[in-house]
């Protein structure tokens, strides 16, 4: 497989877990996407208005967990581990069906999403990954606390 082309997951995989803030009990459908779909979360509880892209633009809260939220107010929250898994395993696009406004915690980590998404394989697409290409150095500092990104040549 290319690190060059977008990729998915062949077929649906899906699991249960306990929310972690909320403390229900949560089920998740993972479901392959075209390219160019990227992360999208469906809160299948929720009628309409319940599409939910991950995108840093999306975020609105990041104290205890990280919590996305759509222009219609649906919001998802604990989404971390789960990213974590796709960036790991290279996944660019997939629709994350939930029944409900959080990500179940499994064990922890996100070593239970990185199988489920083994479990059923990486579906290779045609289309080429989005890179951000840093064109300069940035960095922001809060006391002693700083963070730095600096282009590749």
């Amino acid at each position: 497989m290319s690190y060059l082309t977008q990729k998915t997951i062949k077929n649906n995989v899906s699991f249960s877990g306990v929310a972690l803030h909320s403390g229900l009990n949560v089920n998740v459908c993972i479901k392959p996407a075209k390219p160019n779909t990227g992360i999208v979360f469906k809160r299948i509880d929720l009628g309409k208005n319940n599409e939910i892209h991950a995108n840093y633009k999306n975020v609105i809260e990041p104290i205890l967990c990280t919590k996305i939220k759509n222009e219609s107010g649906a919001s998802i929250s604990t989404v971390e581990h789960l990213m974590a898994a796709f960036y790991g395993e290279g996944i660019d696009n997939a629709f994350v069906e939930v029944d409900a406004s959080e990500i179940p915690i499994m064990d922890g980590s996100a070593v239970d999403f990185v199988d489920a998404i083994r479990s059923v394989g990486i579906d290779e697409q045609t289309e080429i990954r989005k890179f951000i290409r840093v064109l300069k150095k940035v960095e922001i500092q809060d006391g002693e606390k700083f963070i730095s990104i600096e282009p590749l040549n």
